[in-house]
């Protein structure tokens, strides 16, 4: 596809919000009181997210890890956290507290996570990182907000496309957001248009976090956007999106509506082409396949 390469410049921290990385690491703090993390990320991240997590916060009492939604890179490193911390709470959709409590999903999640297990298995000697079934307890919708300490809110909205669980948490006082995969993520200079569930919905949720006029955005597998970077990056975001789309629909047509034809060509093109990657090989392909079913549903809509 031929699209323009971009630049942006992502930074670490924001006000109190903290990336911890980018790329595979996709976990954030926000040090209020109490502590929260968001997507805290694979299986084998765990005790990397404690140790950021003791270093950076007060407190770990009554911590929130808010997840975006429920994919094993965002999810995984959840449950470890969770035993190590038995008063965290764990917030995330209705749709995604039922994930991740289906046998499949956990099945799933555990499948993918184990990869990372078994690359950092001598850093982790010792540790059990292994994920399990998770309990909700915050239980979030759009329209609800997180009280903390002092009077302040984290305002939660539904951000569906990229998954039909997605959420974006959002503070009002210093005016940034916690994106999850709603908008994509940049690597090699290009935004991926991860719309697994929904092209349409996928654009509606970057108008929806543009509306707010957000002074930051933390997006987990970049890093943190602030000033003008923001509007920029997520109007590019809503463009890399139609000319994904419109890439698919035109290989759908070249393939006769061959979905598993449109998918090794993809592969083929942009990722196997490539030495460095946000994803491994596995997940890329089953995102991939949902992004391209999602197009093909999209496009027999437009002839009913």
């Amino acid at each position: 596809m031929d699209q323009k390469k971009l630049h942006f410049e992502f930074a670490r921290e924001f006000e109190d919000f903290i990336s911890l990385g980018g790329g595979h690491v996709t976990a954030a703090i926000c040090a209020s009181a109490p502590a929260m993390l968001f997507d805290p990320g694979v299986s084998a991240f765990g005790p990397l997210c404690l140790k950021e997590l003791r270093a950076r916060a007060k407190s770990t009492d009554n911590l929130i890890i808010a997840l975006s939604h429920a994919h094993f890179d965002h999810c995984g490193a959840a449950a470890y956290l969770m035993r190590k911390i038995p008063s965290a709470r764990l917030a995330a959709s209705g749709k995604g507290a039922e994930i991740l409590k289906r046998p499949n999903a956990v099945e799933l999640i555990c499948r993918l996570n184990a990869e990372y297990e078994k690359s950092m298995a001598a850093e982790l000697a010792g540790e059990d990182v292994s994920f399990a079934a998770l309990d909700v307890s915050l239980r979030l919708a759009d329209g609800d907000s997180i009280p903390l300490d002092s009077g302040r809110v984290c305002r939660v909205l539904e951000t569906p496309g990229h998954t039909r669980d997605s959420l974006t948490f959002y503070f009002p006082d210093t005016g940034i957001a916690f994106i999850g995969d709603t908008a994509g993520a940049l690597e090699h200079g290009f935004i991926h248009s991860p719309y697994l569930v929904s092209y349409e919905d996928y654009l509606a949720s970057i108008d929806k976090i543009r509306s707010l006029r957000p002074r930051a955005i933390c997006m987990p597998h970049s890093g943190i956007l602030a000033g003008d970077d923001v509007e920029r990056y997520l109007s590019e975001a809503a463009a890399a999106a139609t000319a994904y789309k419109d890439m698919i629909e035109n290989y759908l047509e070249l393939y006769k509506g061959d979905q598993e034809k449109v998918v090794e060509r993809i592969t083929a093109e942009e990722y196997d082409s490539q030495p460095l990657h946000i994803q491994k090989r596995q997940p890329f392909i089953l995102n991939l396949r949902a992004k391209v079913h999602a197009v093909a549903a999209w496009v027999e809509s437009k002839r009913l």
